[in-house]
């Protein structure tokens, strides 16, 4: 373990603390398959707010070979390839899971465990300073795609766990305070779509 992370927190790489690997290597669009043994999280099925959005999972049955690498508690999902690059937090899926292609799979090295934690990790991937290393490090034109080595060097810092588990417990409350907002909007938006109807229709 390195216990020196703390001494040379503008040394530390992502690499470092965690292995990246790619998602699962469907070949083509993923067929839904309500009979699917197997879930499948896709780029439309996350929030740049870190969440899955696990309803929307859909299932299908897998023709590859390969070993599927399923997805744990605890993994870091991060959207390679598209418009916007971010990270989501796995959080209680179906054993049997895994990801698309798009995403990068970020899991933490059991030797970092006790030093980090995911959610910390996840949310740091997603604030400006990271933001701004992979805008200007992504390639392509209009699909733009962050390289497996891209991700693996961009800069982390490492805070003491709890100071880490407060500013991801923020992070939760801010995110739940923004689903409350946005729904007192969309009452008040329906509360003025029917009072109009009534008052112009009369």
């Amino acid at each position: 373990m390195n216990t020196s992370i703390y001494d040379a927190n503008h040394d530390t790489r992502l690499g470092d603390i965690a292995d990246i690997r790619s998602g699962h290597p469907f070949r083509g669009s993923i067929e839904p398959d309500v009979n699917g043994d197997v879930h499948v999280v896709q780029v439309r099925n996350t929030k740049a707010t870190g969440e899955i959005i696990q309803d929307e999972v859909i299932t299908t049955t897998l023709i590859s070979k390969k070993q599927p690498d399923w997805l744990k508690t605890g993994d870091i999902l991060f959207v390679a390839k598209g418009a916007k690059h971010y990270s989501a937090l796995v959080e209680d899926l179906p054993k049997q899971t895994v990801c698309s292609p798009h995403f990068f799979l970020v899991r933490i090295k059991p030797a970092y465990k006790e030093l980090v934690t995911p959610e910390f990790i996840c949310w740091q991937l997603n604030q400006l300073p990271a933001q701004r290393y992979f805008q200007t490090t992504a390639e392509g034109s209009l699909y733009l795609s962050v390289r497996r080595q891209i991700l693996e060097y961009v800069p982390i810092t490492i805070l003491p766990i709890d100071k880490q588990r407060q500013i991801t417990a923020m992070h939760r409350c801010a995110v739940k305070e923004q689903k409350v907002l946005q729904q007192l909007i969309e009452n008040r938006q329906q509360q003025l779509d029917a009072i109009a109807h009534k008052a112009l229709t009369a």
